[in-house]
């Protein structure tokens, strides 16, 4: 695909010009103006966080051509697209989710308890014995936002929406939405209302009643955790040395109302998507394609791998992941079922090769946000874990931008939202991390003379020209 990008790069270049009403092209000069735009590419694919003054003393170009070298890299597809299959392709997938396509997500923080305790939640901790507590929140079911309240915040959510975003409401937790099937109930029939697509993220351990699983399949996307397929290592990752636990919530009995859900949704619930969500371990990555049988056998619609965020893979373990998610790719057909790997499980990603700097989370209150059980808002999954117990960070709440109450809104706390303080790179998720990056890229660009209309990653404006383009100097040089 490589050796097609000089000529689609001059043909689209040739394209531009033509459009603008400039005359012709004289091929001989576009050469080196078509090899340092191919440059450019590259550096993106490798770094696509890169800001345009530093892309520019690499190559040696000014801010006029950085800025037409930007527009024809969107506006040239296989250059684009080449970019997109990178190995920092999920960088490219936030930036058309968040900042192309205006998304907007509201993360429903549900349930005060939970009965598995994961040895990779950030919410348990693993005691020197071997037991392990988890934290919960410091409140009470009496505590929790009301359903009145609930409504309320999502009258301030259909307003985000008609200002022209597209919204989308997890529910999700620090610990299990089933826990609290009250609330999350409240949160399914709001956004319904309102028309809002939800997904909803469950452990799956509390499907065991027909009561649940009907709650559950009101939402319109369902995902399961389910990360290890031996009953064995199942109660050890999932329950360490309680026994009790062990006994009564088995691999078996998960699976058992897996296939109760999709069964039930098959027959009363065809438009819900029922999914997988499985975190690659060093312990069960080779069971990788085990997990996709399972799936097919199971009847869900997709399996989703992600990476355990905050522990790097050994170099062989990353090589063999790699091998196995090209296998996957070759051996199942999409139409049979999704399989979704973050490009984040593999160690050249961005995610794991860019781990110095400092994110500014205010400033991701302007495309997400969560909402803890009592109501307290924060931009980033740091802030909205449980605050009491064993695991607590000290001095969480920080990183809260406010507590919906009666006198306070939604609306009130994104519109008002204080500078938090900055969280060091390497506590964010890869999602956040990336979102990080793309922001300070942004706002550094415009600061630098490059506006968002030449952003290379800004695909929909591909055929906008902007008002200062038919004025660049460069084209006298072409």
């Amino acid at each position: 695909m490589r050796s097609i990008l000089p000529d689609a790069l001059a043909l689209e270049l040739g394209r531009l010009k033509e459009t603008i009403g400039l005359p012709p092209l004289a091929k001989s000069k576009t050469v080196p103006f078509v090899g340092k735009v191919l440059s450019i590419a590259d550096h993106l694919i490798d770094a696509p966080h890169s800001l345009a003054r530093d892309i520019a003393v690499k190559t040696g170009m000014d801010p006029s051509q950085i800025k037409l070298a930007y527009k024809l890299i969107q506006r040239t597809k296989p250059v684009a697209d080449l970019i997109k299959a990178s190995h920092n392709g999920d960088y490219l997938n936030i930036v058309n989710h968040y900042f192309n396509t205006q998304m907007y997500v509201v993360v429903f923080f549900v349930g005060l308890s939970c009965p598995s305790r994961c040895v990779f939640c950030p919410n348990v901790n693993i005691n020197s014995d071997g037991t392990r507590d988890i934290a919960r929140y410091p409140v009470s079911k009496d505590g929790c936002l009301s359903p009145g309240m609930i409504r309320k915040i999502f009258q301030d959510i259909r307003q985000i929406r008609d200002e022209g975003n597209f919204v989308l409401v997890k529910i999700s937790g620090g610990l299990e939405p089933l826990t609290d099937t009250q609330t999350m109930s409240t949160i399914v029939r709001a956004a319904k209302d309102q028309s809002i697509p939800v997904k909803l993220f469950t452990n799956g351990l509390l499907l065991n009643s027909k009561a649940n699983r009907t709650q559950v399949l009101k939402a319109g996307d369902v995902r399961i955790s389910l990360s290890i397929i031996d009953e064995n290592r199942f109660g050890e990752v999932m329950f360490g040395p309680d026994t009790k636990r062990r006994a009564r919530y088995t691999l078996k009995s998960l699976l058992s109302n897996i296939a109760s859900l999709v069964k039930e949704r098959n027959r009363d619930y065809p438009n819900t998507k029922i999914g997988i969500n499985s975190i690659v371990l060093e312990e069960n990555h080779r069971d990788m394609e085990a997990f996709v049988r399972l799936a097919f056998q199971l009847g869900v619609d997709y399996i989703d791998f992600k990476p355990n965020y905050f522990s790097p893979y050994r170099e062989e373990t990353d090589a063999a992941i790699q091998e196995t998610v090209d296998k996957l790719k070759k051996e199942y057909q999409p139409e049979t079922i999704g399989i979704y790997c973050a490009k984040s499980l593999f160690g050249k990603n961005l995610y794991w090769t860019h781990r110095r700097g400092m994110c500014h989370p205010h400033k991701q209150a302007r495309y997400k946000m969560f909402i803890t059980p009592n109501g307290g808002c924060t931009p980033i999954h740091h802030g909205a874990f449980p605050t009491a117990g064993l695991t607590a960070s000290p001095g969480a709440d920080i990183y809260s931008g406010g507590v919906i109450s009666r006198d306070l809104s939604f609306l009130d706390i994104l519109n008002n939202m204080p500078e938090l303080p900055s969280l060091p790179y390497e506590r964010l998720n890869p999602f956040e991390h990336m979102l990080a990056l793309e922001i300070e890229r942004e706002e550094k660009d415009t600061a630098w003379g490059i506006p968002t209309a030449y952003s290379p990653y800004n695909f929909p404006m591909a055929d906008t020209i902007p008002d200062d383009l038919k004025a660049n100097p460069v084209w006298n040089h072409l």
